[in-house]
């Protein structure tokens, strides 16, 4: 299975993973909240999971216009993590 991905001298595993490096290891995240700000993004984040079913990450994203597909496709629980970890100051 490898040698079919790897035929045409392109190793789509790792240019999905370079992708997803620059587009945040490499991302200057300019945007910063406070802690209160993300707990009530998070209370109103409720809301959306009954309104519409959306995860954590797409919701952050949404709201603050963050263009970040890592953090669009996370679990809810790494979304949170990933934010605190580059978003809030």
């Amino acid at each position: 299975m490898v040698n079919t991905f790897v035929t045409f001298g392109i190793d789509m595993f790792d240019n999905i993973a370079k992708q997803l490096e620059l587009q945040t290891l490499g991302k200057k995240h300019n945007l910063k909240i406070t802690q209160q700000e993300f707990d009530d993004f998070c209370k109103g984040f409720l809301f959306e999971i009954l309104k519409d079913n959306k995860s954590l990450g797409v919701a952050f994203c949404e709201k603050y216009d963050e263009p970040n597909f890592v953090l669009s496709i996370l679990p809810n629980e790494s979304a949170k993590k990933h934010i605190k970890k580059f978003y809030i100051k």
